[in-house]
């Protein structure tokens, strides 16, 4: 499992929520890594099934719960770190909007929200993101986004961008903050 820079933006043991976790993979990570952290995944009904299969059989399911539902209608609220990962690149600005909204609802005024995302480069020499980009869009009706386009695409849904942390793969964090 590849070893993400989360330590330095922890919050503490407070519970995270993950959304649209898929089979839970990351917030195992997460938890496995971090013994203080508890955590939700919340995702589609068949897809909370499959994470809760999945952190029962590694041993983890005391520290954490699955929840089912639809983000582009409620969040579960509660959570002091909200992150989500792969997902604001499969949808364009306006349904990415609605989701990123219904975060905010449910999110309180010292919650954060984390964005596990590819950026784009800016100018003109060839990147992988860029592809990636040209391919969400004809394949998935999504799009890959620069740090501006994150910028904006946050503040529009409620949210102050407060940093961005380069890993060592493909993707960044980027974390937000309520407005």
């Amino acid at each position: 499992m590849r070893r993400w820079p989360l330590p330095t933006i922890l919050p503490g043991p407070e519970p995270w929520w993950t959304l649209a976790a898929a089979r839970g993979g990351l917030l195992a990570a997460i938890l496995e890594a971090n013994p203080g952290v508890s955590g939700v995944v919340f995702d589609l009904p068949h897809v909370a099934a499959m994470a809760r299969r999945q952190l029962q059989a590694s041993g983890l399911a005391g520290r954490c719960r699955t929840e089912a539902g639809d983000f582009f209608r409620e969040v579960p609220g509660g959570g002091d770190l909200y992150l989500l990962r792969k997902v604001i690149h499969d949808w364009d600005d306006e349904r990415a909007r609605v989701l990123l909204r219904c975060c905010r609802a449910a999110m309180t005024e010292a919650a954060r929200l984390i964005v596990v995302e590819m950026v784009v480069p800016a100018g003109n020499e060839p990147a992988y993101a860029k592809l990636l980009d040209l391919l969400m869009l004809v394949y998935a009706g999504g799009r890959e986004r620069t740090e501006v386009e994150y910028h904006d695409l946050l503040k529009s849904a409620g949210f102050s961008p407060t940093r961005l942390v380069a890993t060592a793969s493909a993707v960044s964090l980027i974390e937000a903050k309520p407005i």
